[in-house]
């Protein structure tokens, strides 16, 4: 089975306390700057009706945070050096519209939580920055952990990766693709994720 669910929803939830910011408000600022700044925001964006106006903020907020070709070529391994580039080109779009899908799917799951923000220290591509995400609804669960690999991209940062109480958003998609890929080559992973997309079906 393709397990998409789990990751989503860490996906969801972590990407939930990102937000729509000017480019120059990003310049020269930190990593932990990045993702506090976005978190403001998204709870404004969040709080206005829902409209194609919004989804398209959604996706551009989106298109600006998260670098999908990082994430699409970690994904893939060792996968990514067998395309060509029209067929990498085709599967970080795939992706990225899937991600984005699912991400507005999960929207109204995230208002209810609170986040701290814990510090950053170096990481194996960036930064990564630290955070704790609580439920304001449900005092008594446990927090969550969510740890944000940024690196750096121009004046501004990019996420390519978020790990979720240990788990790395990458990693559950590397092992998933190079399994599907194994078995029945690219292919047929690019068709499932294709079909997914076809039936409005979230990643």
């Amino acid at each position: 089975m393709f397990r998409w669910t789990r990751i989503v929803a860490s996906l969801a939830l972590t990407l939930g306390v990102l937000a729509l910011v000017e480019p120059s408000a990003l310049a020269g600022g930190s990593a932990e700057e990045f993702i506090q700044t976005r978190q403001a925001q998204i709870t404004t964006l969040l709080h206005q009706s829902q409209g194609g106006q919004r989804d398209k903020q959604i996706a551009a907020v989106l298109d600006g945070m998260i670098g999908y070709e990082e994430l699409a070529k970690h994904s893939l391994a060792a996968h990514w050096g067998d395309l060509s580039e029209a067929q990498h080109k085709e599967f970080t779009d795939i992706l990225r519209r899937l991600v984005q899908r699912s991400y507005e799917k999960n929207l109204k799951n995230i208002l209810e939580y609170r986040v701290e923000y814990l510090g950053e220290e170096p990481g194996s591509e960036g930064v990564v920055v630290h955070t704790r995400a609580s439920s304001a609804d449900k005092p008594q669960e446990e927090p969550i952990t969510i740890d944000y690999q940024l690196a750096q991209a121009g004046s501004s940062w990019k996420v390519v990766d978020i790990v979720t109480e240990g788990s790395s958003l990458v990693n559950n998609y590397k092992n998933q693709f190079h399994r599907i890929i194994q078995k029945d080559g690219y292919d047929a992973l690019v068709k499932r994720m294709k079909d997914k997309l076809a039936k409005g079906q979230t990643a």
